[in-house]
């Protein structure tokens, strides 16, 4: 009995070995991708900070509390305070990065521009990080419940939920092609928010496309300044019951540090859409049963004029049955 028990244990041992072997080779190798995860996040973060990964055998992971990061430049100056950030990937994507913030507050500004600059705190976030060597393939950020301030607008935006997506498209000017006004497009940037309250506004749906665009990528603010445009593809405004504004325009810098806007607006509340763009208290309105096209014009921040109304042309007849105009601001 004893030499047959001893000869079933046999075959247990032959299979465990394999996967004991195979566990000790593997934490080896993941102990090799969380020296370079500890080196490449250490090399983020202010010098003498402790960077220790966790996660094996599937990711890899580490948390730094109490986070305040800056940076400046002749043109740009950021900040990112956090109470803790968290920062994940998996073991063979390095290009990839998720974060987890807690009490995130962001900071930027460009100091040669009037009014760029914007302040985002919210009490969680997350982001994620592609590459392409060098190149923002995708940087993500998701915002819960955020407070959002720009020098653009006198009040501040909140939000149930805000999100903003950037990447870089470099592109150089082809010389040979037929001549265009309009220069490549060396980013894009997509923003989206729910529960959007602009001031005192009711809560909206926004939803931005937009292209940045200029004669060489944007490895600094002069690249931009030099003939580049911001390109508003849309910027689009709804309510509970559907689509209330749809903006199109284009952004320039004047030379002399503030920035010229020009587009249209095409809105079923008009006199709203006038007030929010001239600074205005909100006004009561009806939704008119026809989009009204209003173009404007002006200088950011403030100092933007939206086409009058002619008073030669009769109201439009207003849809009576659904809810009168949200506030835009």
């Amino acid at each position: 009995m004893i030499k047959t028990a001893g000869f079933s244990r046999f075959p247990l041992w032959i299979m465990l070995a394999p996967l004991v072997l195979g566990v000790l080779v593997w934490w080896l190798v993941w102990r090799g991708y969380a020296a370079d995860f500890e080196a490449e996040v250490a090399a983020a973060l202010p010098p003498g900070t402790q960077v220790s990964a966790s996660g094996f055998p599937y990711r890899l992971e580490t948390r730094i509390p109490d986070v305040d990061l800056a940076y400046s430049d002749a043109a740009l100056r950021a900040r990112l305070r956090a109470g803790e950030i968290a920062v994940n990937r998996v073991p063979w994507q390095k290009d990839r990065q998720v974060l987890n913030l807690t009490d995130p507050v962001a900071e930027l500004a460009l100091a040669p521009l009037s009014g760029a600059t914007v302040r985002v705190a919210a009490k969680e976030a997350q982001g994620s990080l592609r590459l392409d060597g060098a190149r923002i393939a995708r940087l993500s950020a998701v915002w819960e419940a955020p407070t959002i301030k720009t020098g653009l607008f006198a009040q501040p935006v909140k939000a149930a939920r805000f999100e903003a997506h950037l990447r870089e498209t470099p592109s150089g000017n082809d010389m040979s092609a037929p001549r265009n006004p309009r220069l490549p497009t060396q980013a894009q940037l997509v923003l989206a928010g729910t529960g959007v309250r602009f001031g005192g506004g009711d809560p909206l749906t926004l939803a931005l496309d937009l292209d940045i665009t200029a004669g060489a990528p944007l490895v600094a603010l002069s690249r931009w300044a030099s003939g580049g445009t911001v390109e508003l593809r849309t910027l689009m405004l709804a309510d509970g019951t559907g689509e209330v504004a749809r903006m199109v325009g284009t952004i320039v810098p004047d030379g002399s540090g503030a920035l010229r806007i020009a587009g249209t607006i095409e809105t079923v509340c008009p006199a709203n859409a006038r007030a929010a763009l001239a600074g205005l208290p909100a006004v009561s309105e009806r939704r008119v049963r026809k989009a009204e096209v209003i173009a404007f014009s002006g200088s950011l921040p403030g100092g933007i004029v939206a086409e009058a109304s002619n008073p030669a042309v009769p109201p439009a007849p207003v849809r009576g049955q659904e809810p009168a105009c949200p506030r835009f601001r």
